[in-house]
């Protein structure tokens, strides 16, 4: 089998698995990436220096988002996560050759992924949020599905694909509830506040009907019925050149934003997973520890002994 085919493979593989559109395409844009890297050879003459030699390579390329469809190419060496998100599409690819007894080890197994260093995620400001909020004020059918948008994103901390797929009969204005569907196609119900729910109704009472059943549409004749991912983004894009807004916005930078003002408000790590549709807490604590740790040390210099040392007057330090 050429690697070619076994790429194709997988996709139908993968699909077959009821795995989410957005996992098939990020499969198949960072695999390409790797045929091209290796040309279309028999994928039982692959060996671990081929794999370790296309790793050098993305650790070594000067230029992001080469053959990216909706990214414009920039200059600058790619990410570690990126670096990593790439060979662990590559590591799919031949696990699931060996469970199909295709071959018979796995040339990728002993390619060592990188480690990036913890980093706080790129949440939107409160600032540059309220900001947009400002831009997206008035009854012009934009602006209406703008603000939906903004606080939709803010209030439940869901990522790109759940709100893009939404649909009217998800949402559930007297409950205050949302049916999201995203990674795996896993469904979840996810709450968020009255003042989304009003941004909703506003939304909702002038959404153009011949669009289809989604929540989050289109507003010109010619576009396709639902807002897609790329289109959510063009929205938030406009929106921040209008309002002045420097800082990352993106659909992520809200689910992190929200991740964020969760925790540093008091919020637990357990609820927080349930509501971001996390697998596990530890998927949490790896992305979001770091708001947790602020917290933290908030709760430290209230309540240590040592910190409070001489605010009262009996403390012996007030006395020095």
């Amino acid at each position: 089998m050429l690697l070619s085919e076994a790429i194709q493979a997988l996709l139908v593989a993968t699909r077959a698995d009821g795995r989410s559109e957005r996992t098939v395409d990020s499969y198949e844009q960072r695999l390409r990436d790797f045929l091209a890297f290796l040309g279309d050879r028999p994928v039982d003459q692959i060996t671990v220096h081929d794999v370790r030699g296309y790793a050098a390579h993305l650790r070594s390329r000067k230029e992001r988002y080469v053959d990216h469809p909706a990214r414009e190419r920039k200059s600058g060496g790619l990410s570690p996560f990126t670096v990593a998100s790439h060979l662990r599409a590559v590591k799919r690819l031949f696990n699931w050759l060996v469970e199909e007894e295709i071959i018979a080890e796995s040339p990728a197994r002993r390619v060592k992924l990188p480690k990036p260093g913890r980093r706080e995620p790129k949440a939107i400001s409160r600032e540059d949020f309220l900001k947009l909020l400002k831009a997206s004020e008035g009854d012009e059918l934009w602006q209406r599905r703008a603000r939906a948008l903004l606080l939709f994103l803010a209030d439940t901390g869901c990522r790109r694909g759940g709100v893009e797929y939404l649909r009217v009969d998800d949402i559930d204005l007297e409950q205050r509830l949302a049916r999201v569907t995203e990674k795996g196609n896993k469904t979840r119900l996810v709450p968020f506040s009255e003042v989304t729910r009003e941004a909703l109704e506003a939304w909702l009472e002038v959404r153009p009907e011949n669009k289809g059943p989604w929540l989050f549409t289109s507003l010109g004749p010619k576009g396709k019925d639902r807002l897609t991912g790329d289109g959510i983004r063009q929205v938030l894009d406009r929106l921040a050149r209008r309002a002045g807004v420097k800082g990352p916005v993106n659909p992520h930078s809200f689910r992190h934003a929200f991740a964020r003002e969760y925790l540093l408000n008091g919020g637990d790590l357990a609820t927080l997973a349930d509501l971001l549709g996390h697998s596990t807490v530890q998927v949490t604590w790896e992305y979001y520890s770091i708001f947790r740790i602020r917290e933290l040390q908030k709760r430290h210099e209230q309540f240590s002994p040592v910190a409070n040392l001489g605010k009262n007057s009996d403390d012996y330090g007030s006395k020095c």
